[in-house]
């Protein structure tokens, strides 16, 4: 799955670089810690997220996306900023026989795509 953080570029302009980094750490540190011990996070650039989940078919992966997106969306970030809400929008792609982890990517990214185009603060399957 690709995780990004919903309208990070207000974030940082409207509270500051600092309060981003602590936004990137505590959203990192959340995704990470609800994580099995065989997932594997990782920031891909930015304020995106990818989130590798060997061994989950589609039900399970939109599951674990659908919690991580709730546990984003309830982060407590008073001690960040004032009135700082933080909401993720995650696009799902489980792999196919035989693919490659580009087209993997590629339809996970598009699903994101997807999710933010829909409003954002959700979850979309490739």
């Amino acid at each position: 799955m690709i995780c990004d953080l919903d309208h990070f570029k207000r974030i940082n302009d409207g509270h500051g670089h600092a309060a981003g980094d602590a936004v990137l750490r505590v959203s990192a540190r959340t995704m990470a810690a609800n994580a099995r011990a065989t997932d594997f996070v990782a920031r891909i650039g930015g304020e995106e997220f990818a989130v590798l989940l060997p061994e989950q078919d589609g039900a399970g992966a939109r599951a674990v996306a659908e919690n991580l997106r709730g546990l984003v969306a309830g982060l407590d970030t008073s001690d960040i900023a004032t009135g700082l809400r933080v909401t993720a929008s995650i696009g799902v792609a489980v792999l196919r026989p035989n693919e490659d982890r580009d087209s993997l990517l590629r339809r996970a990214d598009a699903a994101l795509y997807e999710a933010k185009n829909a409003g954002r603060d959700r979850v979309m399957m490739a």
